[in-house]
């Protein structure tokens, strides 16, 4: 009976934060999907208050959400859920991730200067077996 309650209580809490999402104004009804999906798919609220921010667009929403679908850790997400990179550049920072590049390697291109492209050149060598020292040589970083 505990467990009902508790649960009962955090879906009251769920539904306030959606509400409150809602009656702000900052959503639109495509962003306002994807904050009720985090919650039906599991993610907790501190998982989507990371991306359930006005400064973000649907597209930089979806990257942040893409990276908890596909397993990434919080660490990993924060490093692009910033509004500064815009949704090509969080794509390729995610896409390091999953393809199994170090936070160390990820970091070295996860620069809001850097535009996708250039990420994503930069990525693919270190995907390649380019080491650290250089990508930072051919790069300039």
């Amino acid at each position: 009976m505990k467990r009902l309650v508790k649960i009962t209580a955090f879906n009251k809490v769920i539904d306030k934060f959606i509400q409150q999402c809602k009656d702000s104004g900052r959503f639109d009804e495509a962003q306002m999907e994807l904050i009720r999906e985090g919650f039906e798919k599991g993610l907790t609220m501190e998982e989507v208050k990371l991306y359930a921010r006005p400064e973000f667009n649907w597209c930089q929403m979806n990257q942040i959400y893409c990276g908890f679908e596909q397993d990434l850790t919080t660490q990993q997400i924060r490093i692009y859920a910033k509004p500064e990179f815009d949704s090509s550049q969080m794509f390729e920072i995610y896409r390091g991730f999953e393809k199994g590049l170090t936070m160390e390697k990820v970091e070295l291109y996860a620069k809001p200067e850097l535009d996708n492209l250039k990420m994503n050149h930069i990525r693919w060598d270190l995907e390649n077996g380019l080491t650290i020292k250089e990508v930072k040589e051919k790069y300039n970083l």
